[in-house]
């Protein structure tokens, strides 16, 4: 059923939506539908509303924009180690502000994750309204608490995007949201919904139980829960929330050997993850466009694989790519031979990004078309060093580009949904892995003083990468380095360098600090081998702008303009109110 209030509350809460209803038909009950009063009454009642809400946080936060993904882009371009890239300064306009510190209130990016969050808090909130009160069922106080784990994670995101932004635990009718009074104060709502949830969720079935990775549980309320209190400042109860995740016999690291799986189909529901998006190719929500593509990040997947038009062969080459891209998300050189340094030949380094020999001549790891001949047989490194049909052949150089090549979320053959198209991701979108629990752990145990305790998961971390660097001490150092590794371009970095107080000394390194790639071959005419190079340019700085990371602006993102032009109680905050 469609109500006055429903439509007007979704409208406070996202302020960038246009409704195309006319006021005076708001009240008007839509046929063949249910009120209220008759629909939230039984288990099966509730459990189609908890449904419904997992089906609008998917495609709220899961979904696509048509190109972009604000989720994915928004949070990796915000991070230092990322390079939005693209063909060249002038490409990926919308989302490149985020990573040269150039956006503003209004900037798109900004309205529509808020739009994103709150929408998504508000379908978790239907839950809680209607059923809250009265659950009197294990059924019903079920779909209350994973609608609240919901709305805490959604909640924690938002605290982690913006400052003070609305905290929402109710539906809203008539008034109009106001800021949180502090980050603290959303965190600990936050922690406070998880612990009230857990008793009435269920634990992960086992390792094998794909469905537990898909429906919240115990272990993704630890998780929210965790997080939610390391980031409000309470290390202890972030401790005492973790502990028993990372200890469960019903989630485990995968091997080695897997650790590139995790982002791609084969990891899907694996005994790693502790709660993702389940894409599923529905053609019943709206067809093709209105399921299939929305739900798996249609072009998203060209967005993120490397520049077809730089790559000799285009979309055919190299073989490890689902389609020709458009060269987003690049790692940041300076990152990557820091990580390289650690990791050495590490399983973990090698599925987040490849050397320069690796690209060009390892046929397991990236095959080209003329890697295998006819009979079958590899061709030979020499061969190989003077292929004409491979490498990067892009004169003017590749942007954004270095002497490695990003392969981390890069979309490959298998995960590619072809009823819809090789460029519709099939891969589920992962919230909470067991690997970054590890970690928040162990750095909620380095700062209440258990640094053994800390060392230990940190080391499950490494020895589980194949780094050849293996820790002897827990250190904050250690821990934040360990974590860049683990979790490069999976929404963590930004959030942790401004947690951390380091975000200036770390953006100060990196802005207008561009790359561009040449391949040799190419660049000499054919008469060297296969080999990346790269130079820094430094494009603003040529064009007399300067870029700059403002302490006490830039560490959240503004309040959308568009909340604050419909909204009179709400107000900017922070370097963003002058």
């Amino acid at each position: 059923m469609i109500m006055k209030k429903i439509l007007f509350s979704v409208a406070l809460l996202s302020a960038g939506m246009v409704l195309t209803s006319c006021e005076d038909k708001l009240d008007v009950e839509q046929k063949a539908t249910s009120s209220t009063a008759s629909f939230y009454k039984t288990d099966a009642d509730a459990e189609s509303a908890v449904t419904a809400m997992y089906a609008t946080f998917n495609g709220e936060i899961g979904g696509t924009e048509g190109i972009w993904n604000a989720y994915i882009m928004g949070l990796n371009y915000s991070a230092d180690d990322v390079f939005s890239a693209g063909g060249d300064i002038n490409d990926h306009a919308d989302f490149r502000i985020l990573d040269e510190m150039r956006y503003d209130p209004s900037s798109s990016p900004i309205s529509t994750l808020y739009n994103h969050i709150y929408k998504s808090i508000y379908s978790a909130n239907l839950v809680i309204s209607y059923f809250g009160e009265t659950a009197d069922t294990p059924a019903k106080k079920k779909a209350v608490a994973e609608a609240k784990v919901m709305r805490a994670w959604a909640h924690m995101l938002a605290a982690q995007v913006y400052y003070q932004p609305p905290l929402i635990d109710h539906l809203i009718t008539t008034e109009k949201p106001t800021n949180a009074e502090s980050q603290k104060a959303i965190f600990d709502f936050c922690v406070k919904d998880c612990e009230e949830a857990i008793p009435d969720l269920p634990d992960r079935k086992g390792q094998g139980d794909k469905e537990g990775a898909w429906r919240v549980t115990k272990g993704f309320a630890q998780f929210v829960g965790g997080k939610a209190a390391l980031f409000g400042g309470d290390n202890a109860k972030a401790a005492s929330l973790l502990k028993p995740l990372v200890e469960s016999p019903n989630y485990a690291l995968v091997p080695g050997n897997r650790f590139r799986d995790l982002f791609h189909v084969e990891g899907d529901g694996c005994e790693e993850k502790i709660f993702e998006f389940n894409f599923t190719a529905n053609t019943a929500l709206g067809g093709v466009w209105g399921g299939s593509i929305q739900r798996g990040r249609w072009m998203v997947a060209n967005v993120l694989n490397w520049r077809g038009d730089d790559i000799v062969g285009g979309g055919k080459n190299p073989q490890i790519c689902s389609t020709g891209g458009w060269g987003g998300g690049a790692i940041n050189q300076d990152f990557a031979h820091k990580m390289l340094e650690n990791d050495g030949d590490s399983y973990r380094r090698k599925a987040t990004f490849l050397t320069s020999d690796e690209f060009f001549y390892d046929a397991s790891l990236c095959p080209w078309s003329d890697d295998v001949e006819a009979g079958g047989k590899l061709a030979t490194r020499a061969e190989k060093e003077f292929d004409e049909n491979r490498g990067i052949n892009k004169s003017a150089g590749s942007f954004s580009r270095s002497d490695v090549m990003e392969v981390k979320m890069m979309m490959h053959p298998n995960d590619a949904d072809l009823s819809v198209g090789d460029n519709c991701n099939n891969t589920n979108l992962c919230l909470a892995r067991l690997g970054e629990a590890y970690l928040l752990y162990a750095e909620a145990c380095l700062a209440s003083g258990n640094k053994a305790e800390a060392l230990k998961y940190i080391n499950k971390i490494q020895n589980r990468a194949g780094s050849k660097t293996i820790s002897t001490e827990a250190t904050m150092q250690v821990l934040q380095d360990e974590k860049q590794y683990e979790l490069w371009f999976e929404g963590c970095r930004w959030f942790d360098i401004v947690r951390w107080g380091i975000a200036k000394q770390c953006y100060d390194k990196v802005l207008d600090n561009i790359p561009l790639q040449w391949d040799e071959y190419w660049q000499s005419g054919g008469t060297k081998p296969h080999k990346l190079v790269y130079k820094v340019h430094h494009p603003w700085a040529d064009a007399n702008v300067k870029l700059e990371f403002v302490a006490g602006k830039h560490e959240y993102w503004p309040i959308p303009q568009t909340v604050i032009e419909i909204n009179d109680q709400m107000h900017q905050v922070r370097g963003w109110a002058n």
